[in-house]
C-alpha cells in the first residue's frame, strides 16, 4: 500500500497568528488534511520542550507544507518561520478501557475492532472479562459489579487514519485513548 506522505510541520511566531495564516492558506488552496497537533491530541515534544518552545505545530501532507513554506517565505506582514519540517513514517496510539455492561463491552469492541481505516492495524490488544452472578443487581458505583470488560491496545498505520481513530475512540464514553505518537522517517 501506498500512502501519501505527511509532514510534521512546525512554525514559529504569534501563535494566533501562524494559526490564523496557515487556516487562510488551507481554506484557499482546498486542502481539507491539515490537522493541528493540539486538536487532535498529537504528542510532538516533551512535556518540558512543550513548555520551553514557542513553536505551533501541523500535520498536514508533504506538498501541501511545502507551498505553504513558499508563501510563509513570502509574506512580509506577519513574522511568521518555518522552524522544522519532518515527514512522518507513520503512526501510533495506545488506548485502555473499562466497562461494567455487556451491551458496552460489545459496543467498545466493535468500536475498536472493526471498521478500521485503511492500513491501521490493532496490535497488543488483550481484553479481560469478568463476570460475577455473585454480584447481580450492584449498582454502577458499588466495589463490586457483575460483569466488567477491560482492556488496552495500540493502533499502529498512516497517520490520517491513526487521527480518525483517536476522533473515534475520543466519541466513547469507556475508552480512554492516550495521545498519537508521530513516528518520523530516518
Amino acid at each position: 500500500m501506498d500512502f501519501e506522505t505527511f509532514v510534521h510541520l512546525e512554525l514559529h511566531g504569534s501563535a494566533d497568528e501562524v494559526k490564523a495564516f496557515v487556516e487562510g492558506y488551507r481554506l484557499a488552496s482546498g486542502e481539507q488534511r491539515v490537522y493541528s497537533t493540539a486538536r487532535e491530541n498529537i504528542k510532538t515534544q516533551s512535556f518540558f520542550g512543550s513548555l520551553v518552545s514557542k513553536a505551533t505545530h501541523f500535520v498536514m501532507p508533504e506538498a501541501f507544507a511545502g507551498s505553504l513554506g513558499e508563501a510563509i517565505e513570502a509574506v512580509t506582514l506577519v513574522d511568521i518561520r518555518v522552524e522544522n519540517v519532518r515527514p512522518i513514517d507513520h503512526g501510533e496510539l495506545e488506548f485502555e478501557f473499562k466497562c461494567f455492561s455487556r451491551s458496552d463491552g460489545v459496543a467498545i469492541q466493535k468500536v475498536v475492532e472493526t471498521e478500521l481505516p485503511e492500513g491501521v492495524v490493532l496490535e497488543g490488544y488483550e481484553t479481560d472479562e469478568i463476570i460475577d452472578s455473585g454480584a447481580k443487581g450492584a449498582e454502577m458505583y458499588s466495589p463490586v459489579h457483575e460483569y466488567v470488560l477491560t482492556g488496552q491496545g495500540r493502533f499502529h498505520g498512516p497517520i490520517e487514519g491513526i487521527i480518525a481513530m483517536g476522533r473515534r475512540l475520543d466519541d466513547q464514553d469507556f475508552i480512554h485513548p492516550g495521545r498519537i505518537h508521530l513516528v518520523e522517517s530516518r
